[in-house]
């Protein structure tokens, strides 16, 4: 059931992306608008991190500034060993990885979105727990 389903076939590749000095209300309309549930951080046309709907709610109900609070307050930044300054999680997987072991690696970590990787380590996209799920059930 999935184990040969590769991660790569479930990769998101554009996303919406932002940088980090636009603002938390710029994430909301971002994500309401392309209906999505994690942000692309960029700068210079170099991923460097990924704001979710999570990092976003967290915002709102900690009453930060819509208009003033910089998505650098409370972004995941990310880096290839997986180590983020912020202390949060942001894992990178390899595309060739398995759907299965990657649900794995989501569930222990309790998150919901993983990088993804080609070679060279060139982040390829993002993929979400959601998009794992629909893949191994064939959807």
């Amino acid at each position: 059931m999935g184990q040969y389903k590769m991660v790569k076939q479930a990769i998101k590749r554009k996303f919406p992306e932002i940088h980090t000095d636009d603002s938390l209300k710029t994430a909301i309309n971002l994500m309401a608008g392309a209906n999505v549930s994690v942000l692309a951080v960029k700068v210079q046309g170099e991923l460097i991190g990924i704001v979710t709907v999570s990092d976003v709610m967290h915002g709102i109900a900690n009453d930060y500034d819509l208009d003033q609070t910089k998505i650098s307050t409370f972004m995941t930044e990310c880096r290839i060993d997986g180590k983020s300054p912020s202390g949060k999680l942001c894992i990178q997987l390899d595309e060739a990885q398995d759907a299965v072991s990657a649900v794995k690696v989501m569930y222990e970590g309790g998150i919901n979105h993983l990088l993804v990787s080609g070679s060279g380590n060139k982040v390829l996209g993002i993929v979400s727990s959601l998009d794992l799920v629909k893949l191994i059930a064939g959807k």
